[in-house]
């Protein structure tokens, strides 16, 4: 079996299918009904996934697992268009390889279900020094009806950046960050201010890494719209439902 951490391996595995889709609910905080499923990565691999996907960032062949992951959520769609959205992320290293744009738009010809149903979500994990390739796109993207959402605002300087940067519908706390709010002062005014943005930025909110009841009962205290998290359910196996 080729071997996951090299970018000869790592492409092989994808060109195979040789990954696993599992996907998690993203609930509404006043109800928990579900507002979309985010599709998730698993590698039949003992290693975890951030050493995986790492040097598939450094190397570009992160961009083979976005396009594969694109398409196989397209075929999704087209065989039942009435279920729900799901949300696909995307590496900002991607955005990198020249051909990303193109073979992304190709890839995107073929939907045939309502563009609300396709969600991309860009994550943080690679800092963009150039924001004028993922803007661009990003930008025909939501111009063409597909939302687009932030992933681990307050985890890192790049997040900042981002929302600077990028246009967006959805932004998705850092759970990490929820947590730390929810037992300190400094963290939960920080918190407070950045949900401040949203008629401003006119975003929703999504709360990542909801894994408790106490958890929960704080982000719909601080007036998060979504909710995310083990207390919902762990990922589990895409049902096409």
């Amino acid at each position: 079996m080729p071997d996951l951490h090299t970018e000869h391996g790592f492409r092989a595995h994808i060109s195979e299918e040789r990954h696993t889709i599992m996907r998690q609910a993203v609930v509404c905080a006043k109800d928990f009904s579900v507002l979309h499923y985010e599709w998730l990565v698993r590698f039949d691999s003992d290693t975890g996934l951030e050493r995986i996907l790492r040097p598939a960032e450094i190397s570009g062949a992160i961009s083979d697992l976005d396009l594969s992951m694109l398409r196989q959520a397209v075929a999704v769609l087209n065989a039942n268009p009435d279920r729900h959205a799901i949300a696909v992320n995307l590496s900002g290293a991607s955005f990198s390889d020249p051909a990303f744009e193109r073979s992304l738009l190709t890839s995107l010809s073929v939907l045939e279900a309502s563009p609300d149903k396709l969600i991309f979500e860009l994550t943080e994990t690679w800092d963009l020094k150039d924001l004028g390739p993922a803007l661009r796109l990003l930008n025909i993207l939501r111009d063409r009806g597909h939302s687009l959402c932030l992933d681990d605002v307050g985890a890192g300087a790049a997040s900042i950046r981002y929302l600077r940067a990028f246009p967006a519908d959805w932004l998705k706390i850092d759970g990490d960050f929820i947590s730390c709010a929810a037992h300190d002062k400094r963290e939960k005014s920080i918190l407070r201010a950045i949900l401040s943005l949203r008629d401003d930025l006119n975003v929703r909110f999504i709360a990542e890494g909801i894994e408790t009841a106490k958890l929960r009962d704080f982000a719909i205290e601080m007036g998060f719209d979504a909710l995310q998290g083990f207390i919902f359910g762990p990922p589990g196996p895409e049902t096409n439902t």
